[in-house]
């Protein structure tokens, strides 16, 4: 019994002792912290200024010194003629304007607080702020004003801009384009054709698309002259990281030489304008040691060199014309088609054709097609035929090269001919074992699967029987 009662009064005097230690520790802390009832910089009166009456100011950092001058609404730098971040140089300024202190320590021995050598340097007028090391918590930078011996702790997000360099001064901003109303887009590559689209709404092709379909498009210029080029082709294929081309660091602001970052030839130069911004970027070398994921650019025509991610220039470095152009050889609703003449070892005509109240039909709003459909003089079923009708529509091409030469008569030809009394005639020609060759304008040709053509020839034939 005696055993438990020494136990409990030991348990006792243990947390007794363990309270007051507690309560020491907490007074002890509380007077180390920053109270509120803190000294500020403003306080020094006549030593802090406005930031309206910031017009220059020095900087000197790990960074280098930077020497900054206001003319009307735009910060320059002393030797440096390139566009500056408005925003991240009036960061650096503020720091001149209601710069407030939680705390102030006085204490002679600079080297204690970091201030011996100052990190950072700011100075305007007669102010000089003096940046030395950061607290044990990393919440404030100890700051001297002018010299004198009063360190005072500033909350560090007020200091960091004092500890900006080139990269964060630099103007890195980019127009946004907008996809959707593209009127220029140009990739010139260093060592293969050209690419140029453009919208035109006086263009003969684009405006008859436009009138037939109510949709605006865009015509390629080179290096396959007028050719309609959707702008959901685009968004979908080399446009797809647009709204990514961004610049991510500044890597050379004066390169003496444009060759070591691969910019004096550039593998190749874009362009995009919607109706109202733009952007040219010149791609160079990949950014040695980060896995390919970045490369040097130049922007706009700027003097300094940048980085920017590889994955949103990859689209624009890669494209081929099939990125740009409608993959189908010819593709038409059925409504706007008046019959199809297939033609090669043996000749096939589609014809539709109004009988009875087999014609169009308006439902719901929208016009339908019920027209009968013959092959060869054969009544289809219409299920049937609206499987071969969209494996036809559906030839497509797999690539695009320079015209090809063609002689002689043409392996198979097919025709369709339009209500509005046009047609579209294409002509495929052999070109080795596994493609035809179609040719597309005066400069190019299609190279189109022969086993997608031979399922087409093998769907008709069964139709046929």
């Amino acid at each position: 019994m005696k055993k438990k009662l020494y136990f409990l009064i030991g348990a006792v005097v243990i947390l007794l002792v363990l309270s007051i230690v507690y309560v020491l520790v907490s007074k002890a802390n509380k007077e180390q912290q920053p109270t509120a009832d803190t000294n500020s910089i403003a306080d020094l009166g006549t030593e802090i200024i406005k930031a309206n009456e910031v017009k220059s100011f020095s900087l000197n950092n790990g960074n280098g010194t930077f020497n900054f001058v206001k003319k009307g609404d735009i910060w320059t730098a002393e030797g440096y003629n390139n566009l500056l971040d408005y925003t991240a140089v009036e960061n650096i300024a503020s720091v001149f304007n209601s710069l407030y202190a939680e705390q102030t320590i006085n204490d002679s021995d600079l080297a204690k607080y970091g201030l011996s050598k100052p990190s950072a340097v700011a100075t305007c007028n007669s102010i000089s702020v003096n940046v030395g090391s950061l607290s044990a918590d990393n919440k404030y930078y100890y700051v001297a004003i002018n010299g004198d011996n009063n360190i005072y702790m500033v909350n560090a997000n007020r200091i960091a801009p004092l500890k900006y360099g080139l990269n964060d001064i630099v103007d890195k901003s980019v127009d946004k384009i907008d996809s959707d109303s593209i009127q220029e887009l140009s990739i010139d590559y260093k060592d293969r054709d050209s690419i140029l689209v453009k919208y035109d709404k006086d263009n003969p092709i684009a405006r008859e698309y436009a009138e037939k379909n109510g949709l605006a498009t865009l015509v390629m210029e080179k290096p396959v002259d007028n050719m309609l080029v959707y702008p959901y082709n685009l968004q979908a294929s080399v446009l797809r990281n647009l709204a990514s081309l961004n610049i991510s660091d500044l890597a050379d602001i004066k390169p003496d030489s444009l060759a070591k970052y691969g910019l004096d030839a550039p593998i190749c130069t874009i362009y995009v304008a919607d109706n109202d911004n733009s952007i040219k970027v010149k791609v160079g070398n990949f950014v040695e040691g980060t896995d390919d994921s970045l490369a040097y650019v130049m922007v706009n025509d700027r003097p300094e060199v940048f980085t920017m991610e590889y994955r949103a220039l990859k689209p624009f470095v890669t494209a081929s014309v099939a990125d740009f152009a409608e993959k189908f050889v010819s593709l038409y609703q059925r409504s706007k088609v008046k019959s199809i003449v297939i033609n090669g070892n043996k000749k096939y005509t589609v014809d539709f054709r109004t009988e009875g109240d087999n014609d169009f039909k308006t439902v719901d709003g929208i016009q339908k097609d019920y027209r009968n459909t013959y092959i060869n003089n054969k009544l289809v079923d219409k299920d049937t035929f609206t499987d071969f009708y969209e494996l036809l529509i559906g030839i497509g091409f797999d690539n695009i090269v320079k015209k090809v030469d063609t002689n002689g008569e043409p392996a198979l030809t097919i025709t369709f001919n339009l209500v509005d009394g046009s047609k579209n005639e294409a002509k495929y020609y052999d070109y080795d074992s596994n493609f035809f060759v179609v040719n597309k304008g005066d400069e190019s040709s299609l190279l189109v699967s022969k086993q997608t053509v031979r399922k087409v020839i093998s769907q008709a034939e069964k139709l046929c029987k």
